[in-house]
């Protein structure tokens, strides 16, 4: 709506004065939520006009010594902090393998758990929409039971199976406690559920966290192999609620750990000036975006000494950071980015890798 005010002038009396005013606030009043959106003032004209627009906004009104009504606008964010937000967020390749189990015989009752687990642990980090997920139907060891796997094998899996983060874990405890209460007369039965996790670098093979998850069941807590892992018939046992709790749990420390860190992609192809990186629009890669060039040491390799045997270990290469990237064609797989004009391209080969994320600034 529009408002229009005449100037009230000095020689006017209190009463009209008075009566000018009241009549600007209760035309104000009528529109609430508005708010002033532009104010001409053309002299020597005694009209001064103010085009107000309604919005979800509350109006300040203020009175100035000019005798006239002024309606601010919101302040506007200032441009500093909006380029401070990210514009998207990229999804991390992430992967999960089977769980070990220490008892097979406390989850006789469950229907595959070991893969059952870690399939549901995905569906709740996919929901956040900063996971690419993967499932192995494998062990992050040679054996059935939960072992520090070595650096070899944990980059090697990640290579298998185009992750750059790999989750794995065991079943520590599925059983039933009975405390005996009253010289034995009564007892009571909890069914517990132990489960430990672990988080590996697929590109360094080391291990970034470890977690240790427990929940029980008021009762024995039978559950059924006639209840698919997962399905609602499972979560509306009193275990299946107990083993849900975990799952959230799990979800946000898994989240916490690798919200921090960046995405690693891998130099595919190399031509000229342009690069091939292995990840696309399916990990949020937009055009644009900028990226920084990691290139590997060949010549001075990290290695060292087992501590049970003396052999040596090949821990990695030194990383250098030769500048800038940024993506110039984007697949649903992989990307196509641009050297910066600092970049020299015989310094980069296959294999090197390109960092989304916590960019340097060389």
């Amino acid at each position: 709506m529009k408002i229009t005010m005449m100037p009230i002038y000095p020689n006017l009396s209190k009463y009209l004065r008075f009566y000018g005013l009241l009549t600007c606030l209760l035309l104000c009043s009528i529109a609430p939520l508005a708010q002033a959106a532009t104010s001409t003032v053309v002299y020597p004209l005694t009209v001064r006009t103010v085009d107000v627009r309604t919005s979800l906004d509350a109006t300040e009104v203020q009175l100035v010594p000019a005798n006239s009504v002024v309606m601010e606008p919101a302040p506007e964010t200032s441009l500093a902090a909006a380029a401070s937000v990210p514009e998207h967020a990229y999804k991390k390749k992430i992967l999960a393998t089977a769980f070990a189990v220490s008892r097979l015989g406390q989850v006789q009752d469950i229907e595959d758990i070991a893969h059952g687990f870690p399939r549901e642990l995905l569906l709740r980090l996919e929901k956040t929409n900063l996971f690419l997920t993967r499932t192995s139907p494998s062990l992050l060891a040679f054996t059935m039971k939960s072992e520090t796997p070595s650096i070899n094998l944990v980059k090697q899996v990640a290579a298998e199976f185009d992750s750059q983060f790999i989750i794995a874990g065991e079943i520590r405890n599925a059983g039933v406690q009975i405390d005996k209460k009253y010289l034995g007369l009564w007892e009571t039965r909890t069914r517990h559920m132990e489960i430990e996790i672990a988080i590996y670098d697929g590109v360094s093979g080391a291990m970034l966290s470890r977690h240790n998850l427990h929940a029980q069941a008021d009762d024995q807590a039978n559950v059924g192999r006639d209840k698919p892992f997962g399905s609602a018939a499972f979560y509306a046992s009193s275990y299946g609620q107990a083993i849900d709790t975990i799952l959230n749990h799990a979800s946000v420390l898994v989240e916490n750990d690798l919200q921090q860190l960046p995405i690693l992609a891998r130099i595919l192809k190399v031509n000229k000036a342009q690069i091939v990186i292995d990840v696309g629009a399916t990990s949020s890669v937009a055009l644009g975006d900028a990226a920084t060039v990691l290139v590997g040491n060949n010549e001075l390799p990290t290695l060292g000494l087992r501590s049970h045997q003396p052999l040596l270990v090949a821990y990695g290469l030194p990383q250098t950071n030769v500048g800038k990237a940024a993506v110039i064609q984007v697949q649903n797989n992989f990307s196509i980015a641009e050297l910066a004009n600092g970049v020299k391209a015989d310094e980069v080969k296959v294999g090197d890798f390109v960092r989304f994320g916590g960019l340097v600034t060389k």
